[in-house]
């Protein structure tokens, strides 16, 4: 049995309420950030984004691997763009 696989065991709805949490903690950074005008804020709409995919995978409209490869990609552009103000700020604050 391959690491994680005793997951399978477990309802799909479970799975799906997990993501429906992940979606709602990623809008309610979204909207925190957002009003104390943090400038990466729409960075985590990339990360409520992903958790929509994953429930477009629960639904049968996507396969894993492209849910997977979909989050993963928005994860990486979220994580390049809050890099990318962090270090701006930095060399603002340097300077």
């Amino acid at each position: 049995m391959p690491i994680g696989g005793f997951l399978d065991t477990f309802p799909t709805i479970l799975f799906v309420a997990f993501h429906l949490v992940f979606l709602a903690i990623g809008v309610w950074a979204l909207w925190k950030t957002q009003q104390g005008g943090v400038s990466y804020a729409w960075a985590f709409g990339l990360y409520a984004l992903s958790q929509v995919f994953f429930l477009g995978h629960f639904s049968g409209i996507l396969t894993l691997k492209m849910t997977v490869f979909l989050e993963q990609s928005l994860m990486v552009i979220l994580v390049i763009w809050i890099a990318m103000v962090a270090a701006s700020s930095k060399a603002g604050r340097s300077g």
